[in-house]
């Protein structure tokens, strides 16, 4: 299906090694993208781009830090050199962090945002420097729900997930006069690594993970394909009127009052 949008287009995704980011490698790659991970995790990185080079697709793997403007600057000067310019960029890096704000030091906060929200920054501010001298070009993000609702010990991060929407926003409103389009994902609970280690930081990981997928009305954690299959339509002419939204990918998570009737559901 998404061949006919994607064929021989340069698909740059910040943090693609693994989780969400790789299922979106993948996707975009199968489609007949040129796909250029970025990501520190050198190790998941080339596994990946081995992986589906083998398959016959055409993926590179690139070191890089989204919150190193150096980094960033080095990255998309290498993607125009071999590809060409980027028709899609996915900013998905993201770091979690399970702390309340008094006990949160500077140097922890300075890290999640730095990655978090500054790195969606410098992947949008390159993306749209060279989107908009082209007059087309998507960008996608992923953010959290985090950014509208959070709990007592992610204040670093909900803080950083609510910058990312009102970034999305303003890149949104930047690009539109140039047909570049900018869309967020809000995934619910995807099942991940960083979800894996959030769940093995409980005191009983089991049962941590049964309470998340109770959280969900459709009954189970979310996978990483779910979210890529959303971050490829929203960055498709499928979604050519779409700008500025921020698409919930959650399960129905954010559908859901608290305080309301325990899910009468059998978990998936």
């Amino acid at each position: 299906m998404w061949n006919q949008y994607f064929r021989d287009q340069v698909v740059v995704i910040g943090g693609g090694a693994t989780g969400i980011g790789a299922a979106a490698a993948s996707a975009f790659a199968a489609a007949g993208a040129h796909t250029v991970i970025l990501d520190i995790d050198d190790v998941n990185g080339e596994a990946l781009v081995a992986h589906l080079q083998g398959a016959g697709h055409h993926a590179f793997f690139r070191h890089c830090d989204v919150s190193s403007e150096g980094d960033i600057t080095s990255s998309f000067a290498w993607v125009e050199a071999e590809l060409g310019p980027p028709d899609v960029v996915y900013a998905n890096a993201g770091v979690e962090w399970m702390k309340d704000v008094r006990n949160t030091t500077l140097v922890e906060w300075n890290r999640v945002i730095a990655i978090n929200l500054t790195g969606v920054f410098l992947l949008g501010r390159a993306a749209l420097t060279v989107m908009t001298a082209r007059g087309k070009g998507a960008i996608v993000v992923t953010s959290s729900p985090h950014a509208v609702a959070t709990v007592p010990d992610a204040g670093a991060y909900a803080a950083s997930k609510g910058g990312v929407h009102a970034l999305v926003n303003a890149m949104a409103l930047e690009g539109a006069p140039y047909g570049v389009r900018v869309n967020g994902i809000v995934p619910g609970t995807i099942d991940t690594p960083m979800i894996r280690r959030e769940a093995q930081a409980a005191a009983d990981p089991d049962a941590q993970l049964a309470f998340m997928v109770l959280a969900h009305p459709l009954g189970r954690l979310g996978q990483p394909d779910d979210v890529a299959q959303v971050a490829l339509f929203l960055a498709s002419p499928l979604a050519s009127f779409v700008t500025g939204a921020m698409y919930a990918c959650d399960g129905g998570l954010m559908a859901a009052l608290p305080a309301g009737p325990a899910m009468t559901y059998n978990a998936k």
